[in-house]
């Protein structure tokens, strides 16, 4: 099957989900330093959890800026052709691979730091978050942890000869734009998007933002 090429599947519609529902969260956690309030927990557990709040918010941001290389792209398909004949086109989708990159890595990494911080002894006596927050983000997580593989070891599968023709080396839109993929490895936006939504919340009850359901 024909693979889709970087800057030439060129999307009509947007399928990526909009999180700007998301709200930063590290500001919160400074404040909430400032005044003195350590969630009971150790100082290597703080240090962690500061990581991860601070990886959250990057992964919302790239998120946002790879969410906005398709809508400026689906803008400027839009425009004249005598306008574009005149002045130029700009290829928006030129930095999506970069920012959907560093969406996909800091998902990956904060993931990783969950357990650290879920293992303080200061916190054994009552969750930190519900379980099943966990249980349904770590669903999607395998396609991530591919996705990030792929692209950290991308020089490898080409060493190795992994890579069939046609198939993009770095992050690119899908065939039914409704995606992201590299080489053979695919993630949904859709997917993408519950992950980052359960981790935001898994942030919001460490922060004590969101209150525990009795």
């Amino acid at each position: 099957m024909k693979q889709p090429q970087p800057f030439k599947n060129i999307p009509s519609e947007c399928k990526m989900p909009d999180l700007s529902d998301l709200k930063p969260l590290l500001g919160i956690m400074i404040i909430q330093a400032l005044f003195g309030d350590k969630l009971g927990l150790s100082h290597k557990t703080q240090l962690y959890l500061k990581n991860f709040i601070r990886l959250i918010d990057k992964a919302l941001s790239a998120h946002k800026e790879s969410r906005q290389c398709i809508l400026d792209t689906i803008a400027e398909r839009k425009r004249p052709t005598e306008e574009m004949a005149k002045e130029g086109r700009i290829i928006y989708m030129l930095a999506f691979p970069n920012h959907m990159e560093t969406c996909i890595n800091a998902v990956a990494r904060s993931y990783k730091l969950l357990d650290r911080i879920k293992s303080d002894k200061q916190k054994e006596e009552s969750p930190m978050f519900p379980r099943e927050l966990k249980r349904l983000a770590k669903t999607q997580f395998e396609s991530v942890t591919n996705i990030r593989n792929a692209v950290e070891h991308i020089d490898k599968l080409i060493l190795k000869d992994e890579i069939a023709p046609g198939q993009p080396i770095m992050l690119a839109l899908n065939r039914n734009h409704d995606g992201v993929m590299i080489s053979d490895y695919e993630i949904k936006f859709e997917e993408l998007a519950m992950v980052l939504r359960r981790m935001h919340e898994i942030a919001q009850y460490i922060l004590k933002v969101k209150p525990q359901k009795s």
